[in-house]
C-alpha cells in the first residue's frame, strides 16, 4: 500500500466519524489503533514517523477543540436599552427636586443656627435686666437723687439684645434695631418724666426735722432745710439764709447753706427764720 493511498483512506475515516470519533475513550482507542498500525509501518522510514508526529499533534489538536466546545458559553451582559425621552424627563425632574430639597434644607439649618444663637444672646439680655433691678432695689436710696442713672441701668441690658437681621435696609433697618428703639424708648420716658418733675419755681421750704424744736441748755440740734415746688420736688440751685430772732435763747453756727447748728443759750421761746428762692419758712424753739 502506497502513502497516497494510506493518506486518502485516513482523510476519508476522519470525515466519516465527524467530531464523534473524538468524544470519550472509544475515540481515543481508535486513535490509540491508528498509532499501533503506524508502527507496522517503520519500515518506511524517517518520513513516516514526520507525518506520524503530524497526525498525533493534530489528534492533540482536535481534543482541545472538542474540550473547548464542551464547555458552557460565558453569558454576556444584556446590553440596556435607551432610556426612552418620558424616561430622562423623570430623571431630570427628580435631579431638580433633589436639587431643591438640598437648598431648602440648608436654608432650615442656617435659620435654626441663626434662631438659636439669637435666643442664646436673648437669655443674656433677660439675666442681665434682673440684675440690674436688684442693683436698683439695693441701693434705691444713693440713686434716689440721680434719675439719669436710673434711667441708664434699667436700658443699660438692651445693648446685649441680638440685632438680628434687619427689617428693612439702610436707616430704616437701623432705627428699627431692637436696641436702638428700646433705647429711644427708655430716654423719651425719662426726659417726659424729668421735664414734668422739673420745678417752676419755689414754693416753699422743707425744715428737717419738722414742727416746734425742744431742746435743754447748751444742747445742739441740726436743722436741715431744701427748697421745694408745688409738688414736692427739692429746687437745685437755691441758696438758703438762716436767723434768729432772739440769739440770746438760741443761736446758729452759720447763717447759709442747706444745713445750720442750733445751740440753746438759755431759757425761753424763740423763732429760726429760712428764706430762700422767694419763700420762707420759720421753725419755733422752745429751750427749757
Amino acid at each position: 500500500m502506497s502513502e497516497a493511498t494510506f493518506e486518502a483512506t485516513e482523510a476519508e475515516a476522519f470525515e466519516a466519524t465527524g467530531e464523534a470519533a473524538y468524544e470519550g475513550e472509544g475515540g481515543e482507542a481508535a486513535y490509540e489503533g491508528e498509532s499501533a498500525g503506524e508502527a507496522a509501518y517503520e519500515g518506511w522510514g524517517e518520513d513516516a514517523r514526520s507525518r506520524r508526529r503530524a497526525r498525533e499533534r493534530q489528534i492533540m489538536l482536535e481534543r482541545q477543540r472538542q474540550a473547548r466546545l464542551r464547555r458552557p458559553p460565558t453569558p454576556r451582559r444584556p446590553v440596556p436599552a435607551a432610556p426612552s425621552p418620558a424616561v430622562r424627563q423623570v430623571r431630570s425632574e427628580v435631579r431638580s427636586l433633589d436639587l431643591e430639597t438640598k437648598v431648602a434644607l440648608d436654608s432650615l439649618r442656617s435659620r435654626l443656627s441663626e434662631a438659636h444663637r439669637l435666643a442664646y444672646r436673648n437669655a443674656w439680655a433677660a439675666e442681665a435686666s434682673v440684675a440690674a433691678s436688684q442693683v436698683l432695689d439695693s441701693f434705691e436710696h444713693n440713686l434716689q437723687p440721680h434719675d439719669w442713672a436710673r434711667a441708664l441701668i434699667r436700658s443699660a441690658p438692651t445693648l446685649l439684645l441680638a440685632p438680628g437681621k434687619p427689617i428693612r435696609p439702610g436707616v430704616t433697618g437701623y432705627l428699627f434695631d431692637p436696641r436702638v428703639a428700646g433705647g429711644a424708648v427708655v430716654a423719651a420716658i425719662f426726659a417726659v418724666g424729668h421735664f414734668r418733675g422739673t420745678t417752676r419755681g419755689v414754693s416753699s421750704i422743707s425744715v428737717t426735722p419738722p414742727g416746734t424744736v425742744t431742746l435743754s441748755v447748751d444742747d445742739s440740734v441740726n436743722l436741715f432745710g431744701v427748697a421745694v415746688d408745688q409738688k414736692g420736688n427739692a429746687v437745685d440751685g437755691i441758696t438758703l439764709t438762716w436767723a434768729p430772732q432772739d440769739t440770746t435763747i438760741a443761736s446758729l453756727d452759720t447763717t447759709t447753706g442747706p444745713k445750720v447748728v442750733l445751740t440753746a443759750a438759755s431759757t425761753g421761746n424763740t423763732v429760726i427764720t429760712v428764706t430762700g428762692g422767694g419763700a420762707t419758712a420759720r421753725v419755733p424753739v422752745t429751750v427749757s
